[in-house]
């Protein structure tokens, strides 16, 4: 199954927004937010707060079906869900994801399991 995973810095003072993410679309709308995953081809989802010198990023990485379905779907559902998340990346982040993507995907490098 494939495997999107990206780091992001989260913009100066938006940490505690970042953590709450989890309850804000997981568990406070846990069906809507699932209906959302299933519809975006999205199996398994991870969030991870890594603190640097340079500010906080956030790593992330989803399981998919298909990259594509998901991205696209993220970018341009009219869900509220996805509105709602779209807004979310948007002031956590400043990623705008209506507009055409500025970061090319992630490269695996290696992949090992015992």
């Amino acid at each position: 199954m494939p495997v999107i995973a990206f780091s992001i810095p989260i913009l100066a003072g938006k940490t505690e927004a970042f953590r709450a993410a989890h309850r804000r679309f997981v568990v406070d709308r846990r069906t809507e937010f699932e209906a959302s995953r299933r519809r975006l081809g999205v199996t398994a989802e991870r969030g991870f707060l890594q603190r640097t010198p340079n500010g906080d990023h956030a790593i992330v990485v989803f399981d998919v079906i298909d990259p594509a379905r998901m991205l696209a779907g993220t970018s341009s559902s009219t869900d509220p869900l996805d509105a709602d998340f779209r807004r979310y990346l948007l002031d956590v982040f400043g990623l705008d994801l209506t507009r055409a993507p500025t970061v090319q995907p992630s490269e695996q490098v290696f992949d090992w399991h015992a």
